[in-house]
């Protein structure tokens, strides 16, 4: 939960587990070790009242029935989109409400991982050899518009006041704009050490230097993850803050 809210919009799916409704107004922390193919991800719901906590569940719900195809069959992840995006506009129409909710994806398989993302939740890699952290994934909000125009630096995006003015998320009919996820990858794992999928209630708080800087200690994910969003709570918490941190180790390291 963030400083100001009153209701948790964000959502998390890691390898199988969300939050339920029940689990949504109190931290939700999970921390553990897994081998692939799995998947994670965050998605941060919008609308009001209770309609951003219904959009987000609904992707996470919806993602949980295609989990097992997604990292071995090519088209899954675009049937994920679809079934989401179908589902929560029959919700609309049936509740005669607005929603909607980002999507950042890891998909990871025996050697690489695949990234996707609708929205403005972020991914981050640390690269393995020179402990850099690179952001993965490109906002789709007016304020990226801008940059990509050259009419705003990515520094001034970061405090434009259209840099929350979506223009694809889960949510819309697909008549008037795209809602398909932009994919990057796949990424050699030798190559990574972290990955980082996050709302934007962390990287509003937080600046890249100091993402950076967190996710390059040698400490546990699990600490990590704790860091990343108390440092962001104690800079301001404006929004619901959540982050999943993956660490890839090989073999020998398990």
């Amino acid at each position: 939960m963030g400083r100001i809210r009153t209701n948790n919009e964000d959502n998390c799916y890691c390898n199988g587990i969300f939050m339920t409704v029940s689990e949504r107004e109190r931290p939700f922390f999970l921390n553990g070790n897994t081998a692939p193919p799995c998947v994670f991800a965050v998605c941060d719901g919008m609308g009001g009242e209770d309609c951003g906590e219904l959009a987000s569940l609904t992707a996470v719900e919806t993602l949980a029935k295609f989990a097992k195809k997604i990292p071995v069959e090519k088209n899954s992840v675009s049937d994920f989109v679809n079934a989401a995006n179908t589902r929560m506009i029959e919700i609309m129409k049936q509740q005669k409400i607005r929603m909607g909710t980002t999507l950042a994806l890891a998909v990871i398989n025996e050697n690489s991982f695949t990234l996707y993302n609708i929205g403005d939740s972020r991914i981050y890699r640390l690269e393995a050899e020179n402990q850099r952290l690179l952001r993965v994934t490109d906002d789709h909000s007016l304020a990226e518009d801008k940059v990509r125009m050259g009419l705003i630096t990515p520094a001034q995006a970061e405090k434009d006041r259209d840099r929350h003015v979506l223009t694809r998320y889960l949510g819309i009919d697909d008549e008037e704009f795209s809602f398909a996820p932009d994919v990057y990858g796949p990424f050699d794992f030798n190559l990574n050490k972290k990955i980082l999928l996050c709302s934007d209630g962390l990287t509003d708080m937080l600046s890249y230097g100091e993402i950076s800087e967190i996710m390059r200690t040698n400490a546990d994910v699990s600490e990590i993850s704790d860091n990343l969003v108390d440092a962001a709570l104690k800079n301001g918490g404006k929004d619901n803050v959540t982050c999943i941190v993956i660490e890839i180790k090989s073999q020998e390291e398990k």
